[in-house]
């Protein structure tokens, strides 16, 4: 008994630590993450225990690492080079733990960089945030090479010379698909429209179904799709059907020539009154007026405002108005005018009957 004391005398230190470690890290799993996720319960931000599970691992793996490194530096067998190799180690651990967790949060899955960008008032589709996602994580892994690197005293300047030429030559290579990848940012930045939105883009008019690195799908109206590319997208003109507050009505009423002046008046009166009365039209800007002689009709012009942008809304509010008028026209005694020729001669019609029987040709009489 008393030589195996002797023999683990030196490594009491190392065990110890190795103990000290290993209750540290019960603490954090059964403890201190329990602490920290009621935390985040309170916490007003929504992103917080993805923050929280993004690091997790980790740390766990860190702690495993710090152990390690006390339990070898109090070893008898440690010396001044294991001391410089162990401390190049442990910090390189610590970076790349470090970047490991940025790196989980750049993940879609954990949702951190989605809600980030909600909270930036940048809304946009889990698709379209893969762009940033795949972006930012590339980003992480060649910033944790270049820190590690340096860590062990590597020159790197050649690696980043080469990184330059390279993204040149792939840039030159892939000049139209990167160009679509900057597009769709641009479109996730000025935001002119989202998916299920109702747009006309590159002459093709439909509902965004959904935007990806390198086009956006429209469904058009007769159930086609189409895909823009983003390139295009991002210089041409966009409009916007699904974001209107409000939507014109303008429409002309023709009337017929037998109508009176008590009744035109008339006629005006109640159509103007009728809108105004009407819960789902803009009452500021509603115009009834007598417009013009036309060709066959006394023309009244209507004008007024839907308070809609929806297309079926918009169709379902026409339609009342119009069977209302013609309610409204019945109830006065005027009626639409549809248009008609007149033909004059300048030398009058023989009005003259013709017998069946001379409409027989000649050959034909017996």
């Amino acid at each position: 008994m008393e030589e195996i004391t002797t023999i683990l005398a030196p490594w009491y230190n190392s065990i110890v630590a190795l103990i000290g470690f290993a209750i540290v890290r019960y603490l954090y799993k059964k403890v201190i993450l329990r602490i920290l996720r009621k935390v985040t319960e309170l916490s007003p931000l929504s992103y917080d225990e993805d923050i929280l599970n993004a690091f997790e691992q980790p740390i766990n793996v860190m702690l495993y690492i710090g152990g390690i490194y006390t339990a070898i530096n109090l070893a008898p067998i440690a010396t001044d080079y294991w001391a410089a190799f162990l401390d190049k180690v442990l910090r390189s651990a610590i970076v790349l733990c470090f970047f490991w967790g940025c790196y989980n949060m750049s993940d879609t899955t954990h949702g951190v960089l989605m809600k980030v960008l909600e909270r930036a008032g940048i809304r946009s589709e889990e698709a379209v945030s893969n762009i940033f996602s795949t972006i930012l994580r590339v980003l992480i892994v060649v910033l944790c090479f270049v820190t590690v690197a340096k860590e062990w005293n590597y020159d790197i300047s050649a690696f980043i010379a080469s990184l330059g030429i390279g993204s040149l030559a792939v840039a030159f290579a892939a000049k139209d698909a990167l160009a679509n990848v900057f597009g769709s940012l641009i479109i996730i930045l000025d935001k002119p429209f989202q998916v299920g939105e109702w747009v006309l883009a590159n002459g093709y008019e439909g509902i965004v179904e959904k935007v990806t690195f390198r086009s956006t799908c429209l469904r058009t109206f007769p159930h086609e799709l189409v895909y823009i590319p983003n390139s295009l997208l991002s210089n041409t003109p966009i409009i916007n059907y699904s974001r209107r507050e409000k939507r014109r009505i303008d429409f002309i009423l023709g009337l017929t020539y037998s109508t009176t002046h008590d009744q035109m008046l008339q006629v005006i009166d109640r159509i103007q009154n009728y809108l105004a009365a009407q819960e789902d039209l803009h009452t500021d800007d509603i115009r009834v007026h007598f417009f013009q002689y036309g060709a066959s009709s006394l023309d009244i012009r209507v004008t007024c405002h839907a308070k809609t942008g929806e297309s079926l809304r918009y169709l379902d509010i026409v339609q009342r108005i119009n069977l209302d008028l013609m309610k409204i026209m019945e109830e006065i005694g005027v009626s639409c005018a549809f248009p008609s020729t007149s033909l004059y001669f300048e030398t009058p019609l023989k009005n003259e009957l013709v017998d069946a029987k001379d409409l027989v040709a000649p050959e034909q009489k017996v």
